[in-house]
């Protein structure tokens, strides 16, 4: 069985006030969940988001040699 790797899907933000342009999904190696948010380990770093930010948090195992992509139907949605 491979790593385990979470994926944060982000509510999309109409905000334009140079706030950090962050890509959903956003791809991390560990979550810790707080009252108020989550902290996603990513290979750079950590990063806190807010639950109101959060649409959907996907937990799946990546197989050794495998690369992240982007998977039909990944994106949270019931489609």
């Amino acid at each position: 069985m491979g790593e385990k790797v979470y994926d944060v899907y982000l509510v999309p933000s109409e905000r334009g006030d140079g706030d950090r342009n962050i890509v959903s999904p956003v791809e991390g190696h560990e979550v810790e969940f707080y009252e108020t948010g989550v902290w996603l380990a990513r290979e750079g770093g950590r990063n806190f988001f807010p639950y109101a930010q959060i649409r959907t948090i996907r937990e799946h195992s990546r197989e050794a040699g495998e690369t992240p992509t982007d998977e039909p139907g990944s994106d949270g949605s019931e489609e």
